[in-house]
């Protein structure tokens, strides 16, 4: 947990609202996320892990909230994101059930996402295509993941509706599906899910990103005005919030001054949008950050793909103070 000072705290957002630290609309990590392939083999009855006693039910609060790039776990934690891709001819409209440990996570429609943060070690995590109402896919398991601590998995659901074996993808192959994705309307029912403790904090409402070289409204990607609108309504809300730090970042194309500048004038757009929608002026401090501050690495890849990494770089984030002994 991070330092408490009175009379003020800062909040830290799990990835299931459990935790309260820093709270910030976008992933605030220092570095980028660490990615290898999950590791899945036959289920080996005898090293398989022991159901524990389910707990209550736990709504994860983020659900319905566009995909943002997930930020950086510490290791005594392992990160999934899980989504059902949209595939090309599949019109049927279905649901993918996923299990962690024989236990329910979440229902997945297509285009949708999951995101939870496990122990490390050997779990079942699978997924099972429209196997209601008998949910057979976690009574017998077949394949196990062996996941190790500080890293993240993307995985998604197999082509094979029969086959609940997910199949593990690179970061740029996600999200070159996942922006746009929603987040499922889960209540996560397995015990094996931990609060993704993220370093440096992580978003809850989604953030803001901007087309290449944009920095107008109009130049604010599909989602981003809604998710300003959720973000004026949080602080509204929020009687207790002193301050408002809007900090615009910018990807690494271009010199370091027009970034710099570049990131700032997207932190004056996203003020002036809250200011509009009725956020006092006087809790709002902008400043920018250049490219000095990435939430992934794109480079080495070619153009075309580059350009669609460092979406997740050209962003706004809002970091919220609050003073906790206001009523």
């Amino acid at each position: 947990m991070s330092q408490i000072n009175k009379p003020s705290a800062w909040l830290r957002a799990s990835a299931i609202g459990l935790v309260p630290a820093l709270l910030a609309f976008n992933v605030m990590a220092k570095g980028v996320v660490i990615h290898d392939e999950m590791e899945i083999s036959p289920v080996d009855s005898s090293d398989a892990p022991v159901v524990a006693t389910p707990g209550p039910a736990i709504t994860m609060t983020h659900t319905g909230t566009q995909y943002v790039p997930v930020g950086r776990i510490g290791n005594s934690l392992s990160q999934v994101v899980f989504y059902h891709p949209k595939r090309a001819g599949d019109s049927a409209i279905g649901v993918a059930n996923i299990y962690v440990d024989r236990e329910f996570q979440g229902a997945l429609r297509t285009g949708q996402f999951s995101v939870f943060c496990v122990e490390p070690g050997k779990h079942i995590i699978e997924a099972y295509q429209n196997d209601a109402p008998n949910y057979t896919g976690k009574e017998v398991p077949r394949t196990m993941a062996r996941l190790d601590g500080g890293k993240t998995y993307f995985v998604e659901t197999n082509a094979d509706q029969n086959v609940g074996t997910p199949v593990s993808v690179n970061r740029t192959q996600a999200e070159s599906q996942l922006f746009g994705y929603k987040n499922s309307a889960t209540i996560n029912r397995a015990s094996a899910v931990r609060a993704c403790e993220y370093i440096g904090g992580m978003s809850q409402l989604g953030n803001v990103l901007f087309s290449f070289a944009g920095r107008k409204v109009s130049d604010i990607e599909a989602g981003g005005k809604d998710i300003v609108e959720n973000m004026a309504d949080y602080i509204k809300g929020q009687p207790q919030i002193q301050r408002v730090d809007i900090v615009g970042h910018a990807d690494p194309v271009g010199s370091p001054a027009f970034n710099q500048k570049l990131s700032v004038q997207r932190a004056e757009t996203v003020k002036k949008m809250l200011v509009s929608k009725g956020v006092p002026a006087s809790l709002l401090f902008t400043s920018g950050e250049g490219d000095n501050n990435p939430t992934v690495d794109c480079s080495g890849l070619p153009n075309k793909e580059r350009n669609f990494c460092n979406r997740a770089n050209r962003r706004v984030d809002a970091l919220i103070q609050t003073n906790t002994n206001a009523e």
